[in-house]
């Protein structure tokens, strides 16, 4: 027989075990939401998400969020494997190039019924009216921005007698010519031609000259029209004068940054983090403008989009999540940690940007910014400009054979045939 003690220990040790299992109980009944971010070094911001994540699992326990950092190239295998398991992403970063591919596999959810007036009314409005929507519907929200401008090396400038920033076409090749003419190694004006973003760098002129890269309802190419033949034109003429690098084909953007900061080109356009590197490793003074142009003042953008899974479970907690994620402390937090251009109005006003005079100057940008069409032949599109650029760079063609090569080209992508029109 057991003593009275034997007795008591026992009792205490059924009452242990039974309170783990209610406790097991209750972590098992958590709800659980699953977070992927994908990034080109996520690792580096994965101590700012768990600490939003901790905070809001301290404000809802009840719920678990399933934080998974990961890079662009693992990223969309890791997502499509998790949705062929069943068990779907609740949310996650996406490049916006992506964004049609995974409507048309439904896997997105439109957050127009989620969203009040007065959450859509935060944003920047040519983030949240154009750069976030497709087919008509709001399909993801901006969760990274950045935009382009004119960067230019002012010792560069005083050397040759530049005063002031180019505004126009006439300008910049002026400007350029100029700069071109101090020294055999420096260049007026470099010209991406190679990988990613060349086709970009060709809509920067396109669009400053009111072209349009597709047609308004999307199915045809228009690049090729008079607008795009007269800017492509353009920029060869610089080549040929000499004013930029000898063969645009053989330059990736990394390329002309790298050789901007080393003092051998006067103007490059590009994104607003160069910025941060000219203030660390740059030995010269150096300015950024609005992109010069034609017809009509223009930039381009670019946005990662956050998406609400549709076969997700818990898709009105998820976007209890969302909402807490865009709150002002986390967003100023995230867009100062990667030098970012604000989505939000409110972020945008804070002292932390709106008393840095570079800061303002892309900010500015996003009024008259635009942002590449998507569809699911976006990155088709794009590989296929960028052939057909670099074989007007090295002048295998000239800038209309190559402009309705790509449109060609680009129509039968969109299941549609050039001699259509």
């Amino acid at each position: 027989m057991l003593t009275s003690k034997k007795r008591l220990l026992f009792v205490a040790l059924i009452l242990t075990v039974i309170l783990a299992v209610l406790l097991s109980g209750c972590s098992l009944g958590r709800k659980e939401l699953t977070f992927i971010f994908q990034a080109t070094t996520p690792s580096t911001l994965d101590p700012y998400w768990n600490q939003v994540v901790a905070d809001y699992e301290a404000q809802n326990p009840s719920v678990h969020i399933n934080y998974i950092s990961l890079t662009w190239d693992q990223g969309p295998a890791k997502i499509y494997d998790l949705v062929k398991q069943g068990h779907p992403p609740s949310i996650a970063r996406i490049t916006t190039r992506s964004l049609p591919g995974y409507v048309a596999d439904g896997l997105v959810e439109p957050l127009d019924d989620y969203m009040t007036p007065g959450f859509k009314a935060q944003f920047v409005p040519s983030l949240i009216n154009e750069g976030a929507q497709y087919q008509g519907r709001t399909f993801g929200l901006p969760i990274a921005v950045s935009v382009r401008a004119l960067y230019y090396n002012k010792d560069l400038f005083e050397r040759a007698g530049i005063t002031t920033p180019p505004v126009t076409w006439d300008d910049l090749r002026a400007d350029a010519i100029k700069v071109s003419q101090l020294s055999p190694d420096i260049r007026g004006f470099g010209i991406q031609g190679k990988t990613q973003e060349t086709s970009t760098y060709f809509y920067y002129f396109l669009w400053g000259n009111g072209g349009e890269v597709l047609s308004a309802d999307g199915t045809r190419a228009t690049f090729n029209s008079a607008q795009g033949v007269e800017a492509l034109n353009f920029l060869q003429g610089l080549v040929d004068a000499k004013a930029t690098n000898p063969d645009p084909s053989k330059d990736a953007r990394v390329d002309l940054e790298n050789d901007f900061v080393a003092g051998k080109y006067g103007m490059i356009i590009s994104l607003n983090s160069l910025a941060t590197r000219l203030d660390k490793e740059a030995k010269f003074k150096y300015g950024v403008t609005a992109l010069p142009y034609k017809t009509k003042p223009t930039t381009f953008a670019v946005e990662d989009t956050l998406i609400l899974f549709k076969p997700a479970d818990n898709k009105d907690l998820a976007w209890q999540f969302i909402q807490f994620i865009y709150q002002d402390k986390y967003r100023l937090d995230y867009d100062v940690r990667t030098t970012g251009v604000p989505e939000k109005l409110t972020v945008a006003a804070d002292p932390k940007f709106s008393s840095n005079p570079l800061a303002v100057s892309f900010q500015n940008n996003l009024r008259v910014a635009r942002f590449e069409p998507v569809n699911t032949r976006s990155q088709n599109i794009a590989d296929t400009l960028t052939a057909e650029l670099a074989s007007v760079y090295t002048r295998a063609k000239t800038p209309k054979a190559g402009l309705d090569s790509a449109a060609s080209k680009v129509n039968s992508l969109l299941g549609y045939s050039a001699t259509a029109w």
